[in-house]
């Protein structure tokens, strides 16, 4: 258990991570190829990044073809963070 919430947490604690998560939940769902238009790093760090996000079961992998999407699982990221905290990330993106 306390592992689980430790990888959860260390996948939010850094703000490309962070910022990743709010480019997506805004977007409702993002392949690789537009999240690295929108933040310039190399494939290779972006994937690291969201291989995180995804084993702490924030985001969600889909894959369709040879493309794979990426979906914020939201009853996670409501049930880890407070309602406060959850309005400043994924909820602020989506009236932005």
């Amino acid at each position: 258990m306390i592992t689980d919430v430790e990888s959860k947490f260390k996948a939010l604690s850094d703000k490309t991570r962070l910022a990743l998560l709010q480019e997506i939940s805004c977007c409702k769902e993002l392949c690789v190829s537009d999240l690295q238009d929108k933040f310039q790093i190399s494939q290779s760090k972006l994937s690291y990044h969201l291989k995180l996000l995804v084993e702490a079961g924030i985001l969600i992998r889909c894959e369709r073809g040879t493309w794979c999407y990426y979906q914020v699982d939201e009853k996670e990221v409501k049930r880890i963070l407070s309602p406060n905290i959850y309005r400043e990330i994924i909820k602020n993106s989506e009236s932005e």
